[in-house]
């Protein structure tokens, strides 16, 4: 009987508890509170197909420059709003930046040749998005490098393979690349850091990953690489060990291959070593140190030399811009109108009057050789397409200057098709006070 009523109890309770379930389900949860996210601008579609236009207006303007302008200009063309908005018009001007880029002076400074590298590799890196065999079929016809330096296609790999591994199944994927990088590394110039993003890419597979390194080995190891060369594939040791992607065996055998190429260098008497080779020796030095302690330690016993290197670093005064007053002054007049949420034209007005600065400023040539816009003016453009995006490309022909007006054209179509937030970059902030940005 006793046992009955317990039963029955339980029956009852089970019925209570089913019979509720629904209810708890329906029941609401009690909104969280915190302050919401502030949503992004609306952009109206008039709007975004204006700022698309004034990309292609500014390319077109760029049409008659100089390379070395059209060049920088191209470049900012390409980073101007995502990759898939005008996808078609930026796959061709990929394409034509890095024919373009080829004709940049060389070999007549660092600089000089730095710039004309980071933009090949700039133009296969952006056209990599689109079209990664394209890229790496144009990357082909570079010319051959010697690995004493940092070439275009050096550059340009670093930039290429991670973007064409994601388009490609690992395995052959990795081994395009290996193919390709043999043909340009056939008597230096492999690029081996860059073939760090292969061995990301053939995660978990450790087998795959060792024998990647292991072919990657055997190019380094015929000993045609010049100092740069040699460092470069320091980097890629240190980034295998770092995944853990090869046995220790094939780290110390990298290892030992990496000493004996720098000795070669080091007791060469007909070199004479500058400090930058200096400095890219130490560094490959202290790879091997990182990734294959075992190598290093003999290095120490049996070539003493190499530990005595010493580069002189050479200190670089850093020049602070001066702050422009009356640029600095025009943005804080039009961040006020738009707190104030002035009439249009009374916004329009004040854009002008800062425009004008910026148009006397680049007409009297005073960055004649500037690849890109100071930052107050970069600022005050921003921010005049955020305040009047279907007006600003109107008020944007006071820029005489062909090749800053297309620049600026495309700083202010970034804000008028993907409209963000503008910070006053050369606000002088308190500490513990900061100042509002313009909504």
């Amino acid at each position: 009987m006793m046992f009955n009523r317990l039963r029955s109890k339980w029956m009852v309770g089970t019925l209570v508890l089913l019979l509720a379930i629904p209810a708890m389900a329906k029941t609401k949860r009690p909104a969280r509170h915190g302050k919401a996210k502030s949503s992004a601008p609306v952009v109206s579609r008039a709007q975004m197909e204006l700022s698309e236009q004034m990309v292609r207006n500014a390319y077109t303007l760029g049409l008659g420059l100089d390379p070395k302008r059209r060049v920088a200009l191209m470049t900012r063309l390409l980073y101007t709003m995502r990759p898939e908005i005008m996808a078609t018009d930026k796959k061709q001007w990929a394409e034509e930046l890095f024919g373009l880029a080829q004709k940049l002076p060389r070999n007549e400074a660092v600089e000089v040749d730095s710039a004309r590298n980071a933009a090949i590799a700039t133009a296969a890196a952006r056209l990599a998005v689109y079209d990664p065999d394209r890229a790496l079929e144009l990357m082909d016809t570079l010319p051959a490098e010697s690995g004493n330096q940092p070439g275009p296609r050096t550059m340009a790999a670093r930039l290429v393979f991670a973007p064409y591994m994601q388009h490609h199944a690992a395995a052959t994927g990795a081994q395009t690349l290996l193919a390709h990088a043999r043909k340009w590394g056939e008597h230096g110039g492999f690029p081996y850091s860059a073939s760090g993003a292969v061995l990301g890419r053939l995660r978990p597979n450790e087998d795959a990953e060792e024998d990647f390194f292991r072919q990657v080995l055997a190019v380094f190891t015929r000993g045609h690489e010049g100092i740069y060369g040699v460092a470069d594939f320091s980097s890629l040791l240190e980034q295998a060990t770092a995944m853990e992607a090869i046995s220790e065996e094939s780290a110390e055998e990298a290892g030992r291959s990496i000493v004996a190429q720098l000795r070669k260098f080091s007791e060469n008497p007909d070199v004479s070593l500058s400090d930058d080779q200096k400095g890219l020796m130490a560094m490959a030095l202290d790879n091997v140190r990182v990734t294959a302690p075992k190598s290093y330690e003999e290095a120490r016993k049996t070539a003493p030399a190499l530990f005595e290197l010493r580069a002189t670093k050479v200190v670089v005064q850093v020049e602070i811009p001066k702050v422009d007053l009356g640029l600095q002054s025009a943005f804080r007049e039009l961040a006020q109108a738009m707190r104030e949420q002035r009439p249009p034209d009374q916004t329009r007005e004040v854009i002008g009057r800062g425009l004008q600065l910026v148009n006397e400023k680049y007409k009297a040539g005073s960055c004649a050789d500037c690849a890109s816009p100071d930052a107050q003016s970069w600022a005050l453009v921003s921010l005049s397409g955020f305040a009047a995006p279907m007006t600003i490309a109107t008020q944007l022909n006071a820029i005489e200057d062909p090749f800053w007006h297309a620049y600026f054209l495309a700083i202010a179509a970034q804000q008028v098709g993907q409209p963000t937030r503008v910070a006053d970059p050369t606000a002088r902030k308190a500490p513990g006070k900061e100042e509002a940005e313009p909504e």
